[in-house]
């Protein structure tokens, strides 16, 4: 291994090490309430060194949605099954988002919570990645534009629009339960029930009806 390969090594792995120590924190204790002195003195770093891998709280805050999204297209991408029609494909979709939900709360929390003007502040260059081909929500218009081509889906929405719909409509629906909760266990609501039954609302309204 040359020198330069393993000064990169070096970096990446500090910077993984970094964006672990501030997961611990934010997970813990909220994004609003750790500082990056904070997150220095966890990855047992000087201020200094931080700020030459991250420039803000932001930064790192983008670090870890990134780290969900990659989550989320693997657990997306792993029910996928080209032998069914989009709109299968979907419903299995969403099964894998009610997992991601359940079992990666933290990382759910990260992608839900960080809105516009977070966004505006990160200043990594690659800020733009969960617009990428490889992002969950690129994926997921792929799938749709599937559905519309095997007729399983309707045509009448571009699947772009289709997907930026459907997602906010979703996310709403886990936002309110992230933020309400307690409001449905007053009402004896199950959360997950609540989801999957707007799940299959969607479906109903996305399936091509028509018949030859």
């Amino acid at each position: 291994m040359g020198v330069l390969e393993r000064k990169a090594r070096e970096k990446e792995r500090r910077r993984n090490e970094i964006i672990d120590a501030a997961e611990r924190l934010f997970f813990k204790h909220g994004y609003d309430h750790v500082t990056m002195d904070d997150i220095a003195k966890e990855a047992e770093l000087s201020k200094g060194t931080l700020y030459l891998y991250f420039k803000s709280r932001e930064d790192l805050h983008y670090a870890i949605l990134i780290r969900g999204l990659e989550i989320l297209n693997r657990l997306i991408r792993e029910v996928y099954d080209a032998k069914k029609s989009g709109l299968e494909n979907i419903l299995q979709m969403g099964e894998a988002y009610i997992r991601f939900f359940r079992e990666k709360t933290d990382y759910f929390k990260a992608i839900m919570f960080f809105d516009a003007t977070r966004f505006e502040r990160v200043e990594n260059e690659s800020k733009f990645k969960i617009l990428q081909e490889d992002s969950p929500l690129v994926f997921f218009m792929e799938v749709l534009r599937q559905g519309q081509q095997d007729g399983s889906i309707k045509q009448d929405i571009p699947a772009e629009q289709l997907a930026i719909i459907l997602w906010s409509q979703v996310s709403g629906v886990f936002e309110f339960i992230a933020l309400r909760g307690k409001l449905l266990d007053m009402l004896q609501i199950d959360n997950i029930e609540l989801i999957r039954n707007q799940i299959k609302v969607l479906l109903y309204g996305l399936e091509n009806k028509q018949t030859d």
